[in-house]
Formats: structure tokens, sequence, C-alpha cells
């Protein structure tokens, strides 16, 4: 039996990734999962320590598989040196798996990061408090692997990659594709072969100096 905590939590899950967290209201919250106010003020005093513990559930797992992963495959490169690929997949599996597995979460968590990321101001301030330890991990990681970017450009080509994956996995068109019709399985290789490659092509473009390309002009 799902107990009253987990309760309130799988519902604030499911609507704020289906309206957003601003347009999703603690009493629609506290409707959806059948308790009262009192419950919810006890276990998470407001919407935006709920929103954190609806996060901290799914993604502490995650970023523990995201280090294992990342440790491997410096374990297994023969100095110690990844890839982009690599980084790029240690990064995206775990999330990708999250997506195949409905008592992660599932397709439901996916659509919240990416709402989120659209929406919130929220999001990237729980990120650099609680997982702050592993952004820095794997922008170390991208910085050995792209040692020709200065620190300015890795973060800013590192921003373009969070949104533009964030837009995947808010976009239900690309769920479809990867469950091969109607009542499939969710294949998430595709859709991690398709997000590696993409986002490896975009770390690796030259850089454009744009006030020296001005001045030629």
């Amino acid at each position: 039996m799902i107990d009253t905590k987990d309760r309130i939590l799988d519902a604030a899950e499911r609507l704020f990734a289906e309206n957003g967290y601003s347009a999703t209201s603690l009493r629609r919250i506290m409707n959806d999962a059948g308790v009262n106010v009192a419950s919810v003020h006890y276990y998470f005093h407001s919407k935006e320590v709920l929103l954190e513990a609806v996060l901290l559930r799914r993604a502490e797992a995650a970023n523990h598989e995201r280090l294992e992963m990342l440790a491997r495959f410096e374990q297994e490169a023969p100095d110690g040196r990844v890839t982009v690929e690599k980084v790029l997949e240690a990064f995206l599996v775990p999330t990708l798996r999250m997506a195949a597995d409905p008592a992660r979460g599932g397709h439901v968590f996916l659509r919240l990061m990416g709402r989120l990321h659209a929406e919130s101001d929220l999001l990237p301030g729980i990120i650099l408090v609680q997982f702050r330890p592993v952004l820095l991990r794997f922008a170390e990681a991208l910085a050995r692997a792209l040692p020709d970017l200065s620190p300015a450009e890795l973060y800013f080509r590192a921003r373009l990659a969070m949104g533009a994956t964030a837009q995947v996995f808010r976009d239900s068109s690309y769920r479809k594709w990867a469950q091969g019709g109607a009542g499939g399985s969710f294949d998430w290789q595709p859709v991690l072969g398709r997000l590696v490659s993409y986002l490896s092509a975009g770390f690796r473009a030259p850089v454009v100096d744009l006030v020296r390309e001005q001045e030629t002009r």
C-alpha cells in the first residue's frame, strides 16, 4: 500500500509534468492525492520544497549511476580521458533507463524535467545546490575531452546541450517513435544514439570569433 508521503509525491510529479509548476496548486495536488492540507504541510512545508523532494526522489539514484558509468569509462580509457560521446552517454543513459521504467517515474518524470527546464527558474537552483559535485565531475570530464575550449565556451555549449535535451524530453512525439507505435515498449537506445550524435557534434563545432568576423566584413 502506498503511504501518504508517496501519494503526495506521485500526484505532484504527475500534475507538475502535465500542467507545469506554476499552474499547479497545492490544493490540486492534495485533491489528486486524496490527502488533507495538514499532510502536505507536515511532510513538505511548501510547494517549492515539494518540488525539490519530487526531483530528489528520482535523481539521486540516477546521479549515482552516472558517476559509476563515468568512472568505468575513465578506467577503460588508455589515458583516463574519455571521449565527448562517452561523457554524454554516462550522463544520459540513467535518465533514459528511468524513462523505460514506470516504477522509477517513467515518461512522467522525463516530461517533468523537460517542462521545468523550459518554464521555471527553480530547477537550475535546485540542481546547483543538490547536485553540484556531480555537475563539476562531468564538467571536468568534458574539459579533458575538449581541451581547446575555454571554460566560458564549454559552459555555453553545455547550456545549449541541456536545452536541446530538455526539449526532447518534453516532446511526446519522440516517445511514440521510440515505442514503435501505440502500446509498444520504450526503446531508449535509438533516442540515446540520436542525442549523443547531435550533442557531440555541437561540442566539437569550431569556435566562432564573432568580433573578428565582424571586423573582416
